[in-house]
């Protein structure tokens, strides 16, 4: 996709792609929301930061094997799918796109 055919389709610049480190989030501003850019290797995802348990931040969450784990209570969130390792409502995930270095995300 060009950088107008994203635009077009509803994402948004959110950072460049260098900025998101490894194993903790990236917290970015998203229509509204504070949204998680997560990395693993080469692999980037978003979620939204609020963890569906108890609503609170995972900001300082930590990823690892495909999943993030919510700093307060521990609950585990596939960055593919939202599910989560016990009986918890999804997280709620962005698509991402990578364009020129920066990260493109919509809901």
């Amino acid at each position: 996709m060009t950088k107008q055919e994203l635009i077009d389709a509803g994402f948004e610049r959110v950072c460049a792609a260098d900025e998101v480190g490894q194993p903790m989030p990236l917290r970015v501003d998203h229509g509204g929301r504070g949204v998680l850019v997560c990395r693993e290797g080469g692999k980037l995802w978003a979620v939204d930061e609020t963890c569906p348990h108890e609503n609170q931040s995972m900001r300082f969450g930590v990823v690892f094997d495909g999943v993030i784990t919510c700093p307060h209570h521990q609950y585990r969130f596939n960055l593919e799918t939202g599910a989560c390792s016990k009986r918890c409502a999804p997280l709620q995930i962005y698509r991402l796109e990578v364009l020129d270095g920066d990260v493109w995300i919509r809901a």
